[in-house]
């Protein structure tokens, strides 16, 4: 076995309900792992301290405060550290140990294994054909691609130096041929987990450990989902939020696990219920002032 030492959840303002969410579901199982949350303030600050306080949650220090789409999944690699890890985004819930499964691996990186069409990998990920052409003749394209989502990583084996080509250090940051890669941390991230991969410099176990769309969450039985759950794995909406949660799939899960949140915060049901009502306004009056805009002459 090897050990998994902590968890990273990837979060930001406009996600902060559902990072509520996966901290409850990763508590069901792991009550006493060090959940640290990853805050990109791209989109404006924001306070963690209530969960931080009632799940015993630390927020993981960063130079930064401005990340983007996904980028900042990437500083915990950089640590110097040997640490190994799990990488979450916030529209994730575990619905099983899925943790005790990831730790029966030894490679230096767990990725979720999937298949996706070859003229579906330029958008998702990266143009391999243009990499060639471009930066490096010798890639000879995917072996395989994995969402970014969730994976398990051990920092201190890929360095920044390896994005050096690939990634723009600004704030927030940006993918330096926007042409070739996905604009997000997906496509870079492939490509050097692949090219490090090829150089022999790491090794990557491929698991199917998440699951993901209506067919695959539809054989959860919300009633199993208790400390016995039979289901070692994750549900990632990659792609499939809405803006209200009623309108999510699998929204019955999603609901289960904010019932937990709040039922060990304080003043929970006060807070669910002032949070909601103050998330319908500020949606109500975004659409206000955008039909004004339309209607209303300058």
């Amino acid at each position: 076995m090897t050990k998994i030492e902590r968890v990273y959840i990837a979060t930001h303002r406009g996600d902060l309900r559902l990072t509520r969410i996966c901290v409850a579901s990763v508590r069901r199982w792991y009550p006493d792992i060090p959940i640290f949350l990853l805050k990109d303030e791209a989109k404006g600050s924001f306070s963690t301290r209530e969960i931080e306080s009632a799940w015993n949650v630390q927020v993981w220090p960063t130079g930064n405060r401005a990340f983007g789409w996904g980028f900042i999944k990437l500083e915990p690699l950089f640590d110097a550290q040997r640490t190994r890890y799990l990488m979450l985004d916030s529209d994730i819930v575990f619905v099983g140990r899925v943790i005790d499964t990831l730790e029966q691996y030894s490679e230096d990186f767990i990725v979720q294994k999937e298949e996706q069409p070859a003229h579906d990998v330029p958008s998702l990920y990266f143009d391999p054909e243009r990499i060639r052409a471009s930066f490096d003749p010798g890639f000879t394209g995917p072996a395989f691609t994995f969402n970014t989502g969730q994976y398990v990583a051990t920092s201190g084996m890929i360095r920044r130096d390896d994005f050096a080509k690939l990634v723009e250090w600004s704030e927030p940051r940006r993918v330096r041929h926007p042409e070739m890669f996905n604009p997000s941390d997906q496509g870079v991230l492939n490509y050097v987990v692949l090219a490090r991969l090829a150089a022999g410099a790491i090794t990557v176990a491929r698991v199917p450990f998440m699951k993901w769309g209506r067919d695959e969450m539809a054989a959860f039985d919300l009633a199993s989902l208790d400390e016995r759950s039979p289901y070692p794995f994750l549900i990632h909406w990659a792609g499939l939020k809405k803006r209200r949660l009623g309108q999510m799939l699998r929204s019955d899960i999603l609901r289960a696990f904010e019932r937990a949140y709040y039922a060990r915060t304080a003043f929970g049901t006060g807070r669910k219920w002032t949070r909601l009502a103050g998330s319908e306004f500020e949606r109500w009056y975004s659409r206000a002032k955008r039909v004004a805009a339309r209607v209303l002459p300058l």
